[in-house]
């Protein structure tokens, strides 16, 4: 839970349980039986009448004693009881005014209800475009890859979602020669971009193994620097695919490859164990960026999981890189980076990529490793809080105010995997 402000029915049931009602109902009768019980007996055996001048001078007195009994054991048996537990502050000590079930269900109802299906120039598109509320824009790759993310992650199943409908209109949305790209690209496929799409329609089940390898051969061969020298100088872009085929591939020859070329592209501070990693947008600019370095370890932890032998080499690396995001004072602030590739014609194919950053380094600290890291708690606190922060009824804004689906899909996911792996805010 993100929060208890509001305590859900069910969250009470789990905080007040059968026992502790139980005791609160025989607590709360207790003291009143015991007054009377102390009143009867103080007036018929211990007051003798011959004590007062009148009979209700005797009155009074055996109920002010009785009176006393019963105040004496309420106060005893609050102490037996304990009060509820507290609500649990946010990470940033605010007091907690959201539950984590009302954010990703507002997600999830903000994502279906952007699902559509049309058809454009004679083809069945089902899905969703890649900005929330844009209803001219038909269903894109990216959009609907993301849409499909959601679905999976949260395990939406909404009759009206026809995902093996979903799958074929992403197969057709691609571009001559296999791949995918995004609207503001050119007529030709793209491995970031590809990367996204096929690891989406694996998730959602994609069992064509056929059609799945064939399209992983597509992402293989865009991986070549002498084709792509500008794709594969970017971290961003290296990462997606190492990602991508760690998760749908891991056997890909092109694993080891880019995992070499990821590394290389790092900027290293120190030796042993106090090495620190860092990566920046390009392999050869400046290697500071928050968002790249998250990046960057989330995919070389995504291809250590998946295959096993490449764990123990690149375990240090990425303790590294975790190092340097929990040692630096992180700048979470949204960040946009321009891909720009020359193409035949004299112009060039141009992508602008969006990096949540708070939400790229919560997800780089959740990883196991993290937990070794003397700050590594309280940086992870303190990401999760500016992207509760940036929730606005279960999606997420960019800095432009557009509302990306891709954006609600990163934002909700860190919430739900923060949730369940903190039963405090501790």
């Amino acid at each position: 839970m993100i929060g208890t402000g509001r305590r859900s029915p069910d969250a009470a049931t789990t905080a007040d349980g059968p026992a502790r009602r139980l005791g609160r109902a025989a607590l709360s009768l207790a003291p009143f039986t015991a007054a009377l019980v102390a009143f009867k007996t103080t007036l018929d055996y211990l007051l003798p009448e011959d004590w007062f001048a009148s009979s209700a001078l005797r009155i009074v007195f055996a109920g002010l004693c009785s009176l006393c009994v019963g105040l004496l054991l309420h106060v005893w048996g609050q102490r037996l009881v304990p009060a509820p537990p507290p609500s649990l502050p946010l990470p940033d000590g605010r007091q907690p005014t959201v539950d984590a079930r009302e954010v990703l269900g507002d997600a999830v109802r903000g994502v279906l209800a952007e699902y559509r299906e049309i058809t454009r120039q004679g083809t069945e598109l089902a899905g969703w475009s890649q900005y929330l509320d844009d209803h001219q824009v038909p269903p894109t790759a990216v959009g609907t890859s993301y849409g499909l993310r959601v679905l999976t992650a949260f395990d939406v199943r909404e009759p009206r979602v026809d995902r093996q409908r979903v799958l074929g209109s992403l197969l057709a949305l691609q571009k001559p020669g296999g791949g995918w790209a995004a609207s503001t690209q050119r007529d030709r496929g793209r491995p970031e971009i590809t990367a996204w799409v096929l690891a989406a329609m694996v998730r959602s089940g994609l069992v064509d193994s056929a059609t799945r390898s064939a399209v992983v051969r597509v992402l293989e061969d865009m991986l070549d620097p002498e084709t792509d020298p500008m794709g594969m100088d970017r971290t961003t872009v290296m990462t997606a695919a190492l990602t991508a085929l760690a998760e749908v591939a891991p056997a890909s020859p092109a694993l080891p490859v880019l995992a070499e070329r990821l590394l290389g592209a790092g900027h290293r501070d120190g030796t042993g164990a106090g090495a620190r990693l860092h990566w920046g947008e390009s392999a050869r600019g400046p290697g500071r960026s928050v968002a790249h370095t998250a990046r960057a370890v989330c995919a070389l932890h995504a291809y250590a999981t998946r295959v096993p032998t490449e764990a123990a080499l690149l375990g240090n690396e990425i303790r590294a890189g975790l190092t340097w995001l929990c040692e630096e004072d992180p700048d979470l602030r949204t960040t946009d980076e321009q891909l720009r590739r020359p193409v035949a014609d004299g112009t060039v194919d141009v992508l602008v990529i969006g990096h949540f950053t708070a939400a790229w380094v919560a997800r780089a600290l959740m990883l196991p490793i993290a937990y070794e890291l003397p700050s590594g708690q309280e940086r992870l606190r303190a990401a999760v809080a500016e992207v509760l922060g940036g929730c606005d009824n279960g999606t997420w804004r960019w800095h432009d105010r557009t509302r990306p689906i891709w954006m609600t899909y990163q934002g909700a996911t860190v919430l739900r995997d923060f949730a369940l792996r903190n039963t405090t805010w501790q």
